[in-house]
Order: C-alpha cells, then structure tokens, then sequence
C-alpha cells in the first residue's frame, strides 16, 4: 500500500500579490524558486491536471509545503528570485554553472593605476574588463597589455606630488627600476622614468583598447615599427610586427559588424540533454572583439525563454559594464521588467535593451551565435561521452589488474602533507564509479607526531582513525572498495601495521587486495606481500584513473596545509586574548600599529577601543 501524500495544496493560502514562491521538499530541501506577477494564480498553475511537464509533475509530487515572499512589484521579484537561486541552488531551477569562475582584468582605481587579474568585481571605481572563463587567453591578454602599454602590476603604494610620482611606503626599497623595467613590462612609475602624465596617458589608452577600440593600438604599433626599421632595428621591428599581427585575427571578423557603433552582446542557445550552451558574442563599438560559453543546467522540459531569461540574471551582474543592447534568440516572459532587474542588479547606470530580432541582420548574427552554441554543445557531449566511456573501461580493467572480485565503486585515496615537520596533515578523497565526489573528502590534522618528520607514522595513524571509524554508521556505509596510498613500500607497510591493529573490516573488505600504494618517480603500484611492483601501461585507463586519485590526494592534503602554515604565520599574541576578535584586533593595530604598542599604550588610549573587561583581559595576557 503506498504512503499517502502529506502536504495539501490549498489556494487560499497563498496571496494575490507579486513576489516570489519557494517549493520544499523532503528533509526541509529547497526544490524550487519563482518569481510571478499575481502568486496564488502561478502558484496554483502547477496543481492543475492538464498540461504538466514530466518535470513539473516530478516536482509537484516531492512539494511537503510552500513558502511566499511579497514583494512590491514584478521587477523586485526578479532580484529576490535571482539572489535565491545563487543562493540555494535549487535543483529544479536552471542553474549557471561557471558563475564562480569569472575572471577579471583589473586597472584599479589608485592615483598610479596597476594591472591585474582577480576574480572578484569589486564597485570601488576600478575599470574591469570582462568577465571570462578561459584563464589561459586572460593572461595571455595581460602579458600582451604589459608589454604594449608598460603598465606597474606591483602593488607598491604611490602618490603624485608637485615634485612627481612618490612611494608612500618604504620608499627607500625603490631606488632602482625592478626588473620588469628592464624587460619591458612595466615603465617604472615609481622612480619617475615616466611621468605621472604620460603614465596615465597609457592607462587611459589600454582601457579604451580593452572596451574594444584597437585603432589607436594599430597605429601605434605601427608607427613603432616603422621607426625601428628606420633605425634599422630590425630584429625589434619584426616582434612589433608580431603583436600588430596578434591584434589583427581577434578582431577583424567583421562580417558581423554594425555600424552605428553601439555596445552589443548577441547570444545563441543550443540544447542537449540537460544541459543547455549559451555562445555570447560580444560586440563593442559595432565590431565583434569577444566571444565566450556558458553552460547551464536545465530539465529538458524547461522553456527555451526560461533558461536564457536565468542566463540574463545570473550572469549579467557580473558583467564590468552592460552593454547597450542584448539580442536573444528567444523572447522571455517580460523583456523590460527584466531589463530593469538587470540594471538593478547590476547597478548600472546605462540603460539595457532587451531584443529578439526576426528579420534583417541582427538576426543572421544570432543564427551565427547559435551555430556557435550548437558546436559547444556537441564538443562538450564528445567530451563527456568520452569521459564515461574512460570511465566504465578502467573500472572493470582496474579490477583484472588488482585481482579484485568486482570493480570498485568506491575508491579512497590518502596522502600526507607538511612542511618540514611543521602542520602535518592529511587527505582522503573519494572516487565514485570513477568520478571524484568532493561532498565524501575528509581532512586530518595529524596529532601524534609532535614536529617529528615521518611520514609513515603520519599514515599509519590516519589510516588507524580511519579503520576506526567502520563500526560509524557513515563511515560503514561508505567503506571504501580500495584504498590507494600516494607512496612506495614503506608508507604501505605502515599503513598494514594500522590493519594488523584492527579486525572489524566490514564483510567482503580484504586489505591484501584492497590497499594499494602507488608510487610517483616510476608509477609502480605496490601490493601487500607482494614483492615485485604492478606496473601498467601509461597509456592504460586503469593507471590513469589511479593517477587521478593519487594527484587529488596530494592537492586537497597540500590545501589544508598551506591554511594552517598562513594562520600561523598571522597568529600574534592578541589571539589569544579572551574577549578580542577580528575586529577589535584590526582596530587595536590600525591605532597603534603593533603589538609592542600595544603593550606600552596607556589605559586611556586602550579604552577608546576596548571596554573595561576586554582591557583587564588584555593586561593579563600581554
């Protein structure tokens, strides 16, 4: 007999107003976000018996209550439903799934500008040129930008006086240009090589190149090279050549350019499965400079118009500026109250248009956008069948290697990481089928070694907290199939005398065959009592999914390890005194600059910041 169905929708419940609904499931589990114009009537189209998606009708079964937000209009339902799914990641909404890997070129807002790549957009009145996911060409771009304009990317302090560009701090340090003056990097600011004019003549030309404008970069390098072939600099010519050839492909496509000479982003969709691509080609001043994709994860049943209107939300607050117009290939629900949501997410001060074009040219450039999107998808498809076919190959072929009964579904890897003896820790990562799963990694911090440099001991003990840990009823649940070791023999041996200590192995768990290390330096696969090492072929789906686990292992272990060493480094004497936090220890340190001031500093001057308790605290620590 099957469990009735607690929840009970009732339309009474939920209001006429605009705003947004939130869906729950099972365990208080957000489902679902939404946004309407008039709640109850959205809300109440998913209960209806006609016209529900599989999706729809998935979601409604899992629905056990529903939440409200009332907002005052449709355009504050955009933002409150935007920052709820960035938020939650509900797993029926159409999610951006390289939202947190934007990368920025950054000319920041100091009186001597500097350059540099961040991935955080901060509104401090920096110029920012992207956002991009493909890291390898955004430095390309910086290295290319250095060399062209000879903009600092040190994070000296400067000022400009009446007598030019000073150094605030330790100015004594910067007496001589640093070596990036020497190769051409940088035109050294700092010890007034340049002036401050001609130097933010520069900044003020690589910001209008990187919106687009490259005419004034042709014609500068082009009067450059002219000049050393003048002077017969040959050699130097030919590499100003060069650079003058770089900008050229990236920029001359103009089969799609526009001449009134406005900013545009043109956006195609191409869908498989449940993922959608979205190809962005990125217009500025009328001609195509950028092109970037986008993948998100959408049902099959979703709308084409929902998933490009969530595209617009969660990407285009991330954007350095909006341009003037997006043409899309769909049209969503609402495009102005939408375009409105974005301005104000965004906090733009341009307005942004919002077109699904029919006819005429600018729809043959969306047709191009979506020929592009339509080649990402189907790359990204190859790569992952590819990727699964890896996968369900070296699983069966790790098990005939190994001698195990079956494939090992789960598979842990461990390994150790410190600085010469000092914060020794310890990593365990977990492959599933054959596929890392980050929600099983666990970190250790290892206890019994007191500074001492052992990395067998070091394994023997978390491998010993791991064995432990079997009768936990997580823990048994998620018993590993194999273990891999990153080492040789002598970090396997240490690791049997933990199993020589233990005896409730869960059934079916054999550690002479189901502990393995694998050693860097050849790639030999040691075996318990096993004295001649495995050793596979390189090109073998088996060993490379062994080097998968055993190169996570190494990086999560040496994570945990370099926070401790920078927490130890910034640790300072009022740490630990009772009472002070970050904030108050900030304050005390801005004021009077060290802890030795601090010590030495009267009642008074501690009481400007503190309170009576935090300074009796303070003296008897200090």
């Amino acid at each position: 007999m099957s469990e009735e169905k607690s929840f009970i929708y009732n339309a009474r419940r939920i209001p006429t107003n605009p705003g947004v609904y939130l869906m729950y499931g099972a365990e208080d589990k957000l489902l679902y976000v939404g946004k309407a114009k008039q709640l109850r009537k959205r809300v109440s189209s998913y209960f209806r018996k006609t016209n529900k998606s599989p999706k729809t009708q998935l979601l409604v079964s899992r629905i056990e209550r529903i939440e409200t937000r009332i907002v005052g209009s449709e355009i504050e339902a955009l933002v409150l439903e935007n920052n709820l799914i960035k938020r939650h990641k509900p797993r029926f909404n159409v999610l951006l799934r390289d939202d947190k890997t934007y990368l920025y070129l950054r000319i920041t807002a100091e009186p001597i500008p500097r350059m540099m790549i961040t991935r955080r957009l901060v509104r401090d009145g920096s110029f920012y040129a992207g956002p991009k996911t493909n890291s390898r060409a955004f430095r390309k771009l910086m290295a290319f930008c250095q060399k062209l304009f000879q903009v600092r990317t040190c994070r000296l302090s400067m000022e400009i006086k009446d007598d030019g560009i000073i150094v605030t701090k330790n100015p004594e340090n910067r007496k001589l240009p640093c070596l990036d003056y020497h190769i051409g990097k940088c035109n050294a600011p700092c010890t007034n090589v340049t002036s401050a004019d001609d130097y933010l003549a520069q900044i003020s030309a690589l910001k209008r190149f990187l919106r687009g404008d490259i005419r004034e970069v042709k014609q500068l390098l082009t009067t450059r090279m002219e000049r050393f072939v003048a002077d017969k600099k040959f050699e130097a010519a030919a590499k100003v050549r060069d650079m003058l050839l770089s900008v050229e492909p990236s920029t001359e496509r103009q089969h799609v350019e526009f001449t009134d000479g406005r900013d545009r982003d043109v956006l195609g969709l191409w869908r498989i499965g449940k993922s959608a691509h979205i190809v962005r080609l990125v217009l500025r001043g009328g001609k195509l400079i950028d092109q970037t994709s986008h993948t998100l994860r959408a049902h099959g049943d979703t709308l084409d118009s929902e998933v490009i209107e969530q595209f617009l939300l969660q990407f285009y607050p991330s954007v350095d500026q909006l341009p003037h117009e997006v043409l899309l290939p769909t049209a969503p629900e609402c495009a102005e109250a939408l375009a409105e949501g974005i301005e104000e997410l965004q906090g733009a001060e341009r307005k942004l248009v919002i077109l699904t074009p029919q006819r005429g040219k600018k729809k043959r450039v969306i047709e191009m956008a979506e020929k592009n999107a339509r080649h990402a998808a189907e790359k990204a498809e190859i790569e992952e069948m590819s990727k699964r076919e890896t996968f369900a190959k070296a699983l069966p072929e790790l098990a005939e290697a190994l001698g195990l009964s079956a494939p090992p579904k789960r598979i842990e890897g461990y390994d150790i990481s410190h600085l010469q003896g000092t914060h020794t820790t310890a990593s365990m990562v977990v492959f599933t089928n054959g596929e890392s799963d980050s929600g099983q990694y666990r970190r250790f911090k290892v206890k019994t070694l007191d500074g001492k440099i052992d990395d067998f001991a070091a394994m023997k003990e978390v491998l010993g907290r791991r064995f432990a840990k079997a009768d936990d009823e997580w823990f048994a649940a998620q018993f590993p199939d194999l273990i891999v070791i990153d080492g040789g023999k002598g970090q396997l041996s240490s690791v049997m005398k933990a199993v020589a200590d233990f005896d409730g192995f869960p059934d079916g768990f054999d550690p002479m065959t189901q502990i393995i290390s694998l050693a860097k330096r050849e790639e030999e696969i040691f075996r318990p009592e096993v004295k001649t090492p495995l050793i596979l072929g390189h090109e073998t789906a088996a060993l490379k999914l062994l080097q998968r686990v055993r190169d996570e292992s190494h990086r999560f272990a040496l994570g945990l390890n370099r926070k401790l060493r920078v927490k130890a480094q910034t640790h300072s004497a009022l740490d630990d005194v009772p009472g002070i936090g970050p904030k108050t220890k900030k304050a005390l340190m801005q004021k009077l600059g060290s802890v030795s001031a601090v010590r030495n500093a009267t009642n008074e001057e501690l009481l400007e910041i503190l309170n009576e308790k935090q300074l009796k605290a303070l003296r008897q620590q200090l």
